[in-house]
């Protein structure tokens, strides 16, 4: 399975230097790629003779050329740029994988110009200008690598190489082998460069996984204070608290808007890209840590489903007022979901993602129906209430936790198509969930017990 690893670099002053001039031309060389497309598309077109229009937009009339798909491709780019002084700075291979992505960008557009005739999308525009003097990413496939004493030493350009002060050298991690890296990419990142190493371990998607019972599920339900409340087809209950995620929220808004404070809304300067950074590092955290903690849970339990409730484009337009809003829409729940979606499939997890429609609403005990979204029928009503924050009473008086009532709806919706049962999901597992605190209750030695534990259970099972 082909995987990207960030590292963050750690290079000396000489080679800083080196790959921020790199970063530069390959910045330029984008500018350059772009700047020769949308000439020769709008020589193109003005040899047609209806190829300029005005039309109408709204009350506002607007004139300007009709929208044509970019006859542009790579290989036209990298003709006519050999002779550039940006591609002869960098290595052959590493500016041809820089036009790649403009050329890529060319076949995106070419799709839009499609989809806007077919009125799916708005008026796409060709590619932009990247900022004058900005860093753009430089990636080396695994041929302009060489491997050396536990280093590889990239390809250096003709023109560039007898400017150079010192060697220049990727550091391998310690846990990739080298065998293994496929390509590698120096980006910039709000002032600093990171390092992605793309690899291929060798390890295949498992199907079945004979360890796991896929009669067997467990479903969560995604929040805000309770980040994910989940309910298992066995009878347990868990609550993945979510308070720290919206304290770091918090103290992030806090100090942009002190940073930002009397200066525009376009304002950006060191101190903000050192608050973003370390916001971008405890969310990513804190995905790994979820994710890891739910793979771990299912193979703990030997549970073969996953399910997760999730309404694209909910967050999209939220308006459940400025406090709710910065506690709900910036948890990075969509990224835990592509993120399991990368893990479920080495374990031979099934990951099902499903709507949520009147989940939270309907009663899971008295076996309320559970309709679509924009499909409920009319005179439709759930047969319990949420009486407080937290706290859902069903038909028959039982108090039941509210998240838990409506993760094991999320459960009920799928039951069937994945051929589980509910029989073990009971008032007690939706009164008494277990919370759990990702900072501080889960640490190295959990995950090595988990590792052991599934290990144990695969040698008693052969």
């Amino acid at each position: 399975m082909y995987k990207t690893i960030p590292v963050k670099a750690t290079f000396t002053d000489e080679e800083q230097v080196f790959w921020v001039n790199q970063c530069e031309h390959a910045n330029s060389l984008i500018n350059s790629a772009i700047y020769h497309t949308r000439q020769t598309h709008y020589s193109k077109l003005e040899q047609q003779q209806d190829a300029f229009t005005t039309y109408w937009r709204g009350d506002e009339l607007r004139y300007g050329w009709k929208t044509y798909k970019c006859g542009t491709t790579y290989p036209e780019l990298d003709k006519v740029l050999k002779d550039n002084p940006h591609y002869k700075a960098m290595a052959a291979q590493s500016a041809q994988q820089t036009l790649k992505t403009v050329g890529e960008s060319i076949i995106s557009y070419n799709g839009l110009v499609t989809a806007y005739y077919k009125g799916e999308v708005e008026r796409p525009s060709l590619p932009k200008y990247r900022k004058r003097g900005g860093l753009a990413s430089v990636t080396f496939p695994r041929q302009a690598l060489n491997y050396k004493d536990g280093c590889f030493y990239p390809s250096i350009s003709r023109d560039t190489k007898p400017h150079l002060l010192t060697d220049i050298t990727l550091q391998l991690p310690e846990f990739i082998d080298s065998d293994w890296v496929k390509e590698v990419t120096i980006r910039p990142n709000l002032g600093e460069l990171w390092i992605d190493w793309v690899i291929d371990d060798g390890k295949e998607p498992i199907s079945n996984n004979s360890n796991l019972d896929y009669t067997q599920a467990w479903s969560f339900d995604h929040g805000g204070t309770n980040w994910l409340t989940g309910v298992s087809t066995r009878g347990k209950s868990l609550i993945i608290d979510g308070r720290k995620l919206k304290s770091m929220n918090q103290g992030y808004c806090r100090l942009v808007a002190k940073y930002k404070q009397g200066k525009s809304d376009f304002y950006w300067d060191s101190n903000l890209d050192r608050v973003q950074r370390k916001r971008n590092n405890q969310m990513r955290d804190a995905i790994n840590k979820a994710a890891r903690f739910i793979v771990n849970q299912c193979l703990n339990d030997r549970v073969g489903n996953l399910v997760i409730g999730w309404n694209e484009g909910q967050k999209n337009g939220s308006n459940m007022g400025k406090r709710n809003n910065q506690n709900f829409v910036v948890i990075p729940t969509g990224r835990l979901i592509e993120r399991l979606k990368q893990l479920c499939p080495e374990y031979g997890i099934v990951l099902t993602i499903t709507e949520e429609a009147y989940t939270s609403k309907a009663s899971f005990l008295d076996g309320d129906f559970l309709p679509k979204h924009g499909e409920k029928p009319e005179g439709w009503k759930p047969s319990g209430s949420r009486i407080e924050r937290g706290l859902y009473k069903t038909a028959r008086g039982f108090l039941i936790n509210a998240d838990c009532n409506g993760a094991a709806n999320i459960l009920a919706k799928v039951a069937t198509q994945l051929r589980v049962s509910l029989v073990e999901v009971v008032r007690g597992a939706l009164t008494l969930p277990q919370r759990i605190d990702l900072f501080t209750r889960l640490n190295k030695s959990y995950r090595k017990r988990c590792v052991d534990g599934l290990l144990a259970l695969a040698a008693t099972t052969v």
